[in-house]
């Protein structure tokens, strides 16, 4: 039996035991005293019970609910604890990457953009992709999770990230086989060369121990919700 049954379980077999000792304590005191109670008042006391014992009938059936409500949601916790999403809410730790990313420190020649020499919200989002690629299993951007809904946006001169203000340096954290991320990252042509191509300083150190930290954000979806017709009862 699960945690849950047990207590309302006992509530509600309280509940029954009470409404049949009320109507026969209300029968008995009815017995006893009906040669001097009158008419009138043998009429009120069985409305007063009859309305006693439909408000424990209430009751009871409201429990009845709460226990088939508590059934379903037990049911569909079952199916979001294999989801791996809740992951997202605690620290994770294992084998993995620290890439440092900063804006290039080279002086600008005469006519050269400046926006070609920082890093972009662009330049992380397709970082992380490579990470994701590679077999990242959590991804970090200076201790902001990232999970499915996070947002790596322009804001002016910083960069939006889970709807926290984030700057150089960037220190991006994967948790994930250090070699194969490594490898994606400094493949030819890949982002790594990209970003030194324009003076943007990287470093990509593999390391025994990462953490991820938990995601702090918020997790309720507004519009969207578990397709009950999908969800499995057995």
């Amino acid at each position: 039996m699960d945690k849950w049954q047990l207590p309302v379980t006992v509530i509600a077999l309280t509940v029954g035991v009470l409404l049949s000792t009320q109507i026969k304590s209300q029968a008995g005191f009815a017995l006893d005293e009906l040669p001097s109670r009158r008419a009138e008042e043998l009429v009120v006391m069985l409305k007063e019970s009859d309305q006693q014992r439909a408000d424990l009938e209430r009751e009871v059936s409201g429990m009845r609910r709460q226990i088939e409500a508590l059934a379903d949601g037990k049911r569909l916790g079952a199916v979001a604890a294999d989801d791996a999403s809740n992951l997202d809410e605690v620290p994770l730790i294992g084998p993995g990457v620290d890439v440092t990313i900063n804006d290039s420190s080279k002086p600008l020649e005469r006519g050269e953009d400046p926006n070609l020499s920082i890093v972009h919200n662009d330049d992380l989002l397709r970082l992380v992709n490579e990470l994701k690629s590679a077999g990242a299993e959590a991804v970090a951007v200076n201790d902001q999770r990232l999970i499915d809904t996070t947002e790596i946006a322009c804001a002016g001169s910083t960069i939006l990230i889970n709807r926290t203000r984030v700057a150089p340096p960037f220190v991006v954290k994967a948790i994930g086989n250090p070699d194969t991320m490594a490898t994606a990252l400094t493949m030819r042509g890949g982002i790594v060369e990209y970003l030194q191509f324009y003076g943007i300083q990287v470093n990509i150190a593999k390391q025994s121990k990462v953490v991820i930290p938990a995601y702090t954000g918020s997790t309720i979806f507004k519009y969207a919700r578990p397709d009950t017709a999908k969800v499995t009862t057995s």
